[in-house]
């Protein structure tokens, strides 16, 4: 089995098919989203990644969880909270059960789960969601 391209990585091609498909969503960071940035926006960051093995060797079979969190102000019909949720649920209607591209990774489903806290950096409400993802890397 082929190495799979050393710069194909699953966060580009989260951040290209939010973009995508949730232009809502503002612009996706790395790690944390800047005290200057433009609002909404978020960030991503790999919790884990595992690749499964066989016997044999790597199979290049992922599972990936990202942690994304949201970051929005109020509009004149939402609080930034529920500003927040409503991206939050716009990004995990487009992400969970998904199967197809992401980027030019394969992947193979998608599942999110749903959490709130407080960005104190920016004093505002954040809305956290983790996506699982299992894809492959090919060559």
């Amino acid at each position: 089995m082929s190495e799979p391209p050393a710069d194909t990585t699953i966060q580009e091609g989260l951040v290209a098919y939010m973009a995508a498909n949730v232009s809502s969503a503002g612009t996706g960071y790395p790690i944390e989203v800047p005290q200057d940035a433009s609002y909404p926006a978020w960030s991503y960051q790999v919790i884990d990644d595992n690749q499964v093995l066989a016997h044999n060797g790597a199979t290049y079979f992922h599972m990936a969880r990202i942690q994304i969190d949201i970051i929005a102000l109020a509009t004149s019909g939402l609080s930034a909270y529920a500003n927040g949720q409503a991206i939050a649920t716009a990004m995990r209607q487009k992400l969970d059960g998904y199967k197809g591209k992401m980027g030019t990774i394969p992947v193979d489903y998608c599942k999110t789960t749903l959490n709130d806290d407080w960005a104190e950096m920016h004093k505002l409400p954040a809305v956290h969601f983790d996506v699982m993802i299992n894809y492959r890397l090919t060559s």
